[in-house]
Order: structure tokens, then sequence, then C-alpha cells
């Protein structure tokens, strides 16, 4: 099956699957994702109907992009590698959305990002 591609706003390719969606997280392993609407792991070259652009996607090309703070990176790998390891020993870990992890580490430790 080929993947559909769409334009963004500012006229950047985006292919049509769970690795360009809204409702995707990350799970430590590069390639599984996490769907939040449906609650279950999804492969990165899927995609369904409920399928919608995200957020960063939408707004590649338009050079407003920032970089991220290294202890801010760590600090989701620690959260990951912990939710994983709890499921390893067979508990049934709530798994944080990104959102919520950066809410958490800005609370903590101010922005995400590197401040110019």
């Amino acid at each position: 099956m080929k993947h559909q591609v769409i334009r963004n706003l500012h006229g950047v390719e985006i292919k049509k699957c769970c690795a360009s969606c809204r409702f995707k997280d990350l799970t430590r392993l590069i390639s599984a994702r996490f769907c939040v609407q449906h609650n279950k792991g999804v492969k990165p070259k899927g995609c369904c109907k409920q399928w919608a652009l995200s957020d960063q996607l939408e707004s590649a090309g338009s050079a407003g992009g920032k970089v991220k703070r290294k202890e801010y990176l760590r600090y989701v790998l620690a959260v990951r590698e912990e939710e994983a390891l709890a499921s390893q020993r067979g508990l049934n870990p709530l798994h944080k959305t990104i959102d919520q992890i950066r809410q958490e580490f800005d609370n903590k430790n101010g922005s995400i990002y590197i401040e110019p």
C-alpha cells in the first residue's frame, strides 16, 4: 500500500501515517509508537481513519524551530525507561504522553528549550 502524501501550510510534503499523526506518542523503541487515541501500540507506517497531522509537522518549514535541552531529552528517556521496566516486571504502568512529560519537566526545571 502506497502512503498518501499531503502538504502542510508551508508546502512541506508529509506522508500520511502513524509517524506523522498528532495522536502518536514515541516509545523507547524507534520502531514503535503508542497511539493515545486508541490507547495501544502502533507501527510507524500504519494509518487509520482518525489520522490528524501533528503540530510539529504542521509547523515544519516555518523557520520557527527550537532546540531542546539535553537535560529534557534525558528526562524523557528516563521516564520511558521507567515505564518499560515496570512493564517488564508485569506491572501495568500509566503511559505518560509527551505533553505530560514536557509539563512535568517545565514545572521542575523550566523550559525544555535552549534559550538563545
